[in-house]
């Protein structure tokens, strides 16, 4: 069998292997393994709601595996095995999630309004903690006023609760007709 070539074209540098990769990254790998499994394991569990929002969350955490995974590929060109390795496990991934969206629309129907909530709850966090909303609005300094960053956390959340629910019934309507344009039949 032959030897992959290990240098580039720049001063004998060596290129980054598969073998490398795996190697510095095997626990990754396997903690998306058991993500993965775990996502198909929990949809088979005989309390269908608890199973559906645990399998949502597994794939959500082998989601943000994969991203770290994708993050830690060389930069530089690799070899073609590692080439090869990243990009049929980036579209392994990306068909699992494709796969678990159309199999299990049922999901999102129930769900959607989870990841619409941490979404927008991302956004106002990040927002207001860029801005220093809160201690520019009640002109304190952090650590103050206690009592009041809780009232105003609890209302951004509350508002955003209520907007994450105005969102949710026209994009299951949205993703119902597409699954309808595929298709897919509705969930039960």
């Amino acid at each position: 069998m032959a030897q992959e070539d290990h240098t580039s074209g720049t001063e004998g540098s060596p290129r980054p292997s598969l073998t490398q990769y795996i190697e510095e990254n095997h626990k990754l790998i396997t903690v998306l393994g058991v993500f993965t499994a775990l996502t198909v394991f929990a949809r088979s569990l005989p309390i269908t709601t608890l199973g559906l929002f645990l399998s949502f969350l597994f794939m959500t955490l082998a989601v943000f595996v994969w991203l770290e995974l994708f993050a830690r590929f060389p930069s530089k060109a690799g070899g073609w095995r590692v080439t090869w390795f990243e990009n049929i496990l980036s579209l392994s991934v990306f068909m699992l999630v494709i796969y678990w969206i159309l199999d299990y629309r049922q999901v999102w129907s129930q769900v959607l309004i989870i990841p619409v909530f941490g979404m927008l709850m991302g956004a106002i966090s990040f927002l207001l903690k860029r801005f220093d909303v809160f201690n520019r609005l009640f002109r304190s300094q952090p650590d103050e006023k206690r009592a009041l960053r809780y009232v105003f956390g609890i209302a951004i959340v509350a508002i955003a609760f209520f907007l994450s629910a105005l969102v949710v019934s026209p994009l299951n309507h949205l993703l119902d007709h597409l699954a309808s344009w595929m298709a897919i039949p509705p969930p039960e």
